[in-house]
């Protein structure tokens, strides 16, 4: 009766919870990543709505869907999803889907070293991973080129003017230091966190006024994160705290974040990209990162980087989305 309505799944988290959709939906059809991605929305939203959002899910659970590879050199396709739609690029749900792949067989496995390819919207990106006892010990992942794009000043309603710093790294982020906007970072504070993050947004609009060097577009605001330097021996350490759209707080260092802010303080040389970087979460949770210099094709200085972390598989499920379920496409209550 549901056989064409089953979905099987792996969930895996390091704080953040990720849910890889392996099978039980239509194929993705597009030449490119981007076409695919695409057709998914156009198409195949209810995929995202009903395994994603409550009931099956929550607001904050983070998802991807495998796809053929358009690439010679790809084992996959992916594409990053969120309760309300899709993300060009995830590092969150690289990780778990990385180590769904190769926990559930479905790439060659060696070990104690894994390597693979997957395609994404922003192109492939390669992956190492430490494997023991057909178990993943660390996920990394060499992500698209990562930099710095400009600053500029912004005036809240209630009268604080905050600096805002932009960087790439596979999503844009608006850096802000955290007590230059009279936050602790720490997690009682996240309503404040979040508040001061949809102030941004309502003053801003949905694009900045800065130009991006690669693709000379106006640039979104897809997240803003608020940071604080710690103590490192060797290396950068910073506690970070990422918002996203409409207000929700992440609860990792995030990947894709981790990125532009080793291209941000490299650009602007407080950070020496040979030295290990390190982003921690509110959870404690942290990711390390490594990054290479190199240039966008203007010229311009960028970095490669690296990031890794270690994600904990939860579970693997069928879910079954009943015809007749009037919350089958799922549903999401805002606080």
């Amino acid at each position: 009766m549901f056989s064409r309505n089953v979905i099987t799944c792996v969930d895996h988290h390091h704080g953040q919870a990720s849910r890889t959709i392996l099978s039980g939906h239509p194929a993705i059809r597009g030449r490119t990543m981007r076409e695919k991605a695409e057709f998914y929305l156009r198409t195949m939203s209810w995929l995202h709505e009903s395994t994603l959002r409550e009931p099956r899910g929550h607001r904050n659970l983070l998802g991807a869907v495998l796809t053929d590879p358009v690439s010679d050199e790809a084992a996959f396709g992916v594409i990053f999803l969120h309760p309300s739609g899709t993300f060009d690029g995830c590092g969150d749900s690289t990780f778990a889907t990385a180590a769904a792949l190769i926990e559930m067989g479905m790439v060659p496995v060696t070990e104690p070293v894994t390597r693979f390819v997957l395609d994404t919207v922003l192109g492939p990106l390669s992956i190492e991973a430490d494997v023991a006892g057909g178990v993943v010990r660390e996920v990394r992942f060499s992500n698209v080129a990562s930099y710095r794009v400009g600053g500029f000043e912004v005036a809240l309603a209630d009268g604080r003017t905050l600096q805002v710093e932009v960087a790439f790294g596979g999503l844009y982020y608006g850096f802000i230091d955290a007590a230059s906007a009279g936050l602790d970072l720490e997690q009682k504070a996240e309503p404040r966190i979040v508040a001061t993050a949809q102030a941004l947004w309502e003053s801003i609009g949905a694009a900045s006024p800065l130009t991006d060097p690669a693709s000379g577009k106006l640039v979104p605001l897809d997240l803003f994160t608020f940071t604080a330097q710690q103590e490192a021996g060797r290396g950068s350490a910073y506690l970070a705290a990422n918002v996203y759209k409409p207000g929700r707080m992440g609860r990792t260092p995030s990947g894709t974040g981790s990125s532009a802010h080793i291209a941000l303080r490299v650009a602007t040389g407080a950070h020496d990209p040979a030295e290990p970087f390190v982003q921690r979460s509110l959870l404690g949770t942290h990711f390390t990162g490594t990054a290479a210099r190199s240039t966008l094709p203007d010229g311009r200085p960028c970095v490669l980087p690296t990031i890794g972390a270690k994600s904990y598989m939860m579970g693997i499920s069928q879910l079954v989305i009943d015809p007749a379920d009037p919350f089958g496409h799922g549903f999401i209550v805002e606080s």
